[in-house]
């Protein structure tokens, strides 16, 4: 029963679909048709101005290119009329504007100063100049004849059959009952024609209550339900064309197809329920079992297995499918394990850099300690030196505590104090209780606080140099801020310090003390991933300010907690 209301409303909705289709075709076509014709009249009215205004001939000479105009469309043009200032009247055909074109001219005396603008079309109105007897349907066209210096001579007109020109458009009914209505522009019916599909050449004139306006109409057809479209015309004079249909005659005469493939639905749809038992179960069956199973895989479970219970080439296929799926995960453990220890010897490479360069430095200090400073003083320094040392030799802890890393910042700057005598002034922020616990990358501000003292504070002559290191926390990321007010880089010495291979001097990374600065960078980055690292600002008149950016992860024992970690990116 369903199989056979689907059917029947398909179909009904296909025929209705087809209606649609076909009156806005015809509407189109009407309506290009009549334009079509329309534009042929103002062409004709364009030629025969240009005899008036520029030909060396009479109103004689006028009158025969009226007729000979005339001549050609004689279904559409009824008549031509020039009406001159000076009230000289010439036109075809000659009897009819001597004797009975009274009303006409009348009406294009009223319309000739809307002309000025260009060609102006008067709504429809009953005439003797009709193809259809006394009371046809006529619409004159009137323009102004202008000569060149802008002088107005007269006003050129034709008299056209509306009649004949819906006539016309009417002609594409296709192969059932339609109705064309033309509406002027206040949406009044103008003339309407029924075409009879069993007769292409029998037309029905009439002009129902119903329909004498456009609002009237389209309620009629609502409540009728018939089918309708409307067009406007784009140009002068802005009518408008409706197409009405029924589709109750093309449901009559597509009621046997529709019976008919009632009837093959019927049939087709026990043979279905046979197909379905005798072949779907049996062959659609592994495929939908291997569907499940690939959509399962895509939402990310790699080790799904298909069970194998078949020996035909479904089951084949699912065996194969195993095969490939344990590889795919043979490779992927093969393929973290791989990156995993090439993550961990980069790691261990840029840290290993760290250390010897650190120590030549701290050791160069003391060397020159021993000539200027006393034996408590390099006591003090070596302790130093060793607590430095222990810290940074200590490989067992990637990670170590922010308060820790700050401390191990404080010792090293104090060995630069000494070695300076205190030419600068040095200040690290004790963090807050939550953050001094925070974890973070072993040794990432001592290259940097290095390069402060010996690239920004060491060339310093017209100023003390301060140094200041501070922390802040913003959002689920750690800020640590080294600030110097030493002699600043330029732009392109800051890209060249964290370009690879590149020092901030333009030399080789390998050499100076820009080693570190691009070494804490790339760390960072290994360790969290992009988005993290260093970022520089400098100004030779205020200095340089170096931002270091850790992530942090909040855990449930808040920050600082026990489970306080920092994760690889």
């Amino acid at each position: 029963a369903a199989v056979i209301l689907l059917a029947q409303s398909n179909t009904t909705s296909f025929l209705r679909q087809t209606q649609d289709s076909a009156l806005n075709g015809m509407v189109v076509q009407s309506v290009r048709l009549m334009e079509s014709q329309m534009n042929d009249l103002v062409l004709n009215v364009l030629g025969i101005e240009n005899d008036i205004l520029y030909g060396e001939k009479g109103p004689a000479d006028w009158i025969r290119s009226m007729e000979a105009a005339a001549q050609t469309r004689p279904e559409l043009v009824r008549g031509v009329v020039y009406l001159r200032h000076d009230g000289l009247i010439a036109g075809y055909p000659e009897y009819f504007w001597d004797s009975f074109g009274q009303k006409e001219i009348g009406v294009i005396r009223g319309q000739s100063t809307d002309s000025r603008n260009g060609v102006v079309w008067s709504e429809p109105f009953t005439s003797t100049m009709g193809s259809t007897g006394p009371n046809s349907l006529v619409s004159i066209v009137t323009k102004q004849v202008i000569d060149e210096d802008g002088k107005q001579e007269g006003v050129l007109a034709f008299v056209t059959d509306v009649t004949s020109i819906v006539q016309r458009s009417a002609a594409f009914a296709g192969s059932y009952d339609t109705r064309t209505l033309l509406y002027d522009r206040n949406d009044r019916l103008i003339y309407s024609i029924t075409i009879v599909a069993r007769n292409s050449y029998e037309t029905l004139e009439y002009a129902e209550r119903n329909t004498q306006t456009l609002s009237a109409a389209k309620a009629n057809f609502e409540r009728n339900g018939e089918y309708y479209v409307i067009s406007d015309m784009n140009q002068a004079p802005f009518w408008k064309v409706v197409i009405v249909g029924d589709v109750k005659t093309l449901e009559n005469k597509y009621r046997p197809i529709v019976q008919f493939a009632i009837m093959i639905l019927l049939l087709g749809s026990a043979g279905l329920i046979f197909l379905y038992i005798g072949v779907s179960w049996w062959f659609t069956k592994p495929i939908t079992s291997l569907t499940k199973g690939i959509r399962h895989i895509a939402t990310g479970h790699l080790d799904h297995q298909f069970e194998v219970a078949r020996q035909d080439e479904f089951g084949e296929m699912a065996r194969e499918f195993n095969r490939m799926m344990r590889t795919i995960q043979e490779l992927i453990v093969t393929l973290k394990q791989t990156e995993e220890q090439k993550r961990q010897a980069d790691f261990q490479m840029l840290l290993s850099q760290i250390n010897p360069h650190f120590l030549y430095n701290t050791l160069n200090t003391i060397d020159i300690m021993v000539d200027f400073k006393s034996r408590d003083d390099i006591h003090r320094v070596m302790a130093v030196l060793i607590r430095l040392l222990k810290y940074g030799l200590d490989r067992t802890h990637v990670l170590r505590r922010l308060d820790e890393e700050l401390t191990y910042v404080k010792d090293y700057l104090y060995i630069q104090s000494v070695r300076y005598e205190d030419r600068f002034e040095f200040s690290v922020e004790d963090p807050s209780r939550e953050l001094a616990a925070v974890p973070v990358l072993k040794l990432v501000l001592q290259p940097i606080v290095e390069n402060a003292v010996f690239h920004g504070l060491r060339p310093l002559m017209d100023r003390k140099g301060k140094l200041s290191v501070t922390v802040r926390q913003s959002g689920k990321d750690l800020e640590i801020i080294v600030a110097d007010n030493g002699v600043g880089m330029s732009k392109e010495k800051i890209d060249g310090l964290l370009r690879k291979g590149v020092g901030a001097d333009g030399a080789s990374q390998n050499s100076s003390n820009h080693i570190g600065f691009r070494n804490v960078h790339e760390r960072v980055q290994l360790y969290y991933g992009h988005g993290y690292g260093l970022w520089i600002e400098s100004d030779s008149a205020a200095g340089t300010i170096v931002t270091v950016r850790l992530r942090m992860i909040e855990t449930e024992d808040g920050p600082g907690g026990p489970n306080r970690q920092i994760t690889a990116g």
